[in-house]
């Protein structure tokens, strides 16, 4: 009978699909065909034209990096695995690799859709991460019990609450929907200071 995955190899396959998801999203940041032959002010209105792109690119880059930290936060306290912990690690993973599919949407339309489409992966990642911790401190895989298990949770819940009211601001106004999303900075800063959470 085959053994499960280790803890040490799931993380090592993890940071394998992050790395390859977030090199996948420059690679939607391009320039025109034919930049090599603009002048100076075309090539300036070009750059300025890559902005939004860039802003994507920028903003889904913190909200990898948050999640891969997150990630290894969890399981460096996972010391034990099962067949369930492995294949809900990999429907965490299929959510960060619709990121930059996400990021492509909101970047070329910044509209209602594009906005919750958006909101609803970084969501979908963010509870398929929490289930996954759910998971393994319930079936006795984590290292640590009480208050411990908390404050690995609450870091991947707030996000997943911004995120979601987020959709529902951009029902109406779409813009107020992606500044809202300003507000897991302040969460954070607060999240390190509360006992137990840093």
């Amino acid at each position: 009978m085959r053994s499960n995955p280790t803890s040490e190899q799931i993380l090592f396959f993890s940071d394998a699909v992050i790395a390859i998801t977030i090199t996948l999203l420059m690679l939607e940041v391009r320039l025109p065909v034919g930049a090599g032959e603009l002048s100076d002010p075309e090539l300036l209105d070009a750059l300025l034209a890559t902005s939004i792109k860039l802003l994507g690119y920028v903003i889904s880059f913190l909200v990898i990096a948050s999640f891969w930290i997150s990630h290894h936060r969890k399981f460096h306290h996972i010391v034990r695995t099962d067949g369930m912990l492995v294949w809900l690690n990999f429907l965490f993973l299929l959510t960060i690799g619709l990121i930059p599919f996400s990021t492509s949407v909101i970047s070329d339309n910044g509209g209602s859709v594009a906005t919750i489409f958006y909101a609803g992966t970084i969501v979908l990642s963010a509870l398929s991460l929490t289930l996954l911790w759910v998971y393994a401190w319930r079936k006795g895989l984590t290292d640590l019990e009480g208050e411990g298990t908390g404050a690995l949770l609450y870091p991947t819940l707030m996000p997943a609450a911004v995120f979601a009211l987020s959709m529902l601001v951009a029902l109406e106004w779409p813009d107020a929907a992606k500044y809202s999303w300003l507000l897991i900075i302040p969460l954070a800063m607060l999240q390190r200071r509360l006992p137990g959470m840093g």
